[in-house]
């Protein structure tokens, strides 16, 4: 099933902003309004959650180098 279409009308300055950050990250204008509606509804995205797990992981593989290196000396 596709995803669901929404049209909104935004003032320019809004637009000028969102062009402008579609020139700077490349990334769409979809791409953007919804990590911005998803971070305004507290709604983490698939790439949030991905990139919290990826921190977890790093947070836990460094505990473990510590407490390896703990129990080698």
């Amino acid at each position: 099933m596709p995803n669901p279409f929404l049209g909104v009308r935004i003032p320019p300055e809004l637009h000028e902003a969102l062009m402008a950050k579609v020139t700077t990250t490349g990334q769409s204008k979809s791409d953007i309004v919804i990590q911005a509606l998803s971070a305004y509804l507290g709604i983490a995205t698939q790439h949030q959650k991905l990139e919290d797990l990826e921190t977890r992981l790093s947070t836990l593989e460094l505990k473990l180098e510590q407490l390896t290196h703990q129990v080698e000396n």
